[in-house]
């Protein structure tokens, strides 16, 4: 049977989402092509020491099989490419995406507007962080609301802001609220974008409408 969610990237989003799920009782495809590093286990809660050097999915998955033994989850050590995006996000009931590649996030929404599957997006730099829920045919896509890819003098990363591991452990949370809100059909709105500032302590929620014309999920799609 496949798994219903397919979870790209497991960093400080991924993480608290595939905990919140397993627990849930939610199979997943974890998909990562990374692996444990030192400085990942500051914000990263399923791994320990012990796992450096490990592909994170496959560390990723010790950690679920040890907190719900009864529960299945598939592995792909790889990146979601152009080449490989349609397999990788095949026969899901739903998309989580937590990575911190920018192009990687358009990919991932072009692909599941294609796909008709249902994603929620995930962001989290510095001490603010963004969740979006999207459904072809029903609200706007990632694409619609951020139109493309910043170019090198408008993107700002973890790499120069920071990332803060609580700030990702409470977006990684809404992640999952909204992934277990898209699988039940209850109380689930695409296309609203939750915005959390942790330094200002605020949390503001906009629902947005599909972009006339978007490339993402336009009626070539």
């Amino acid at each position: 049977m496949s798994p219903q969610v397919a979870l790209v990237g497991l960093g400080g989003l991924g993480c608290p989402v595939a905990f919140a799920l397993a627990e849930a009782g939610v199979s997943l495809r974890l998909i990562d092509e990374d692996r444990v590093e030192r400085s990942n286990l500051h914000r990263q809660m399923l791994f320990t020491e012990a796992q450096l050097g490990l592909p994170k999915v496959e560390a990723a998955a010790a950690a679920l099989a040890a907190l719900n033994p009864g529960l299945r989850h598939e592995t792909r050590v790889e990146h979601v490419v152009p080449g490989r995006a349609e397999a990788l996000l095949a026969d899901v009931a739903l998309v989580v995406e937590g990575c911190d590649n920018v192009p990687t996030k358009f990919l991932v929404s072009d692909t599941a507007a294609r796909r008709g599957v249902p994603v929620v997006h995930g962001a989290s730099v510095g001490f603010v962080g963004t969740v979006l829920s999207a459904q072809v045919g029903r609200a706007a896509c990632y694409r619609c609301v951020f139109e493309d890819v910043p170019g090198d003098d408008e993107a700002v990363d973890c790499a120069t802001a920071g990332v803060y591991g609580p700030v990702t452990s409470l977006v990684g949370a809404l992640m999952a609220a909204e992934a277990l809100r898209a699988l039940e059909g209850r109380d689930w709105q695409p296309g609203r974008v939750t915005r959390v500032d942790a330094w200002r302590g605020t949390l503001r929620s906009t629902t947005f409408a599909r972009r006339p014309g978007c490339p993402g999920c336009g009626p070539s799609v």
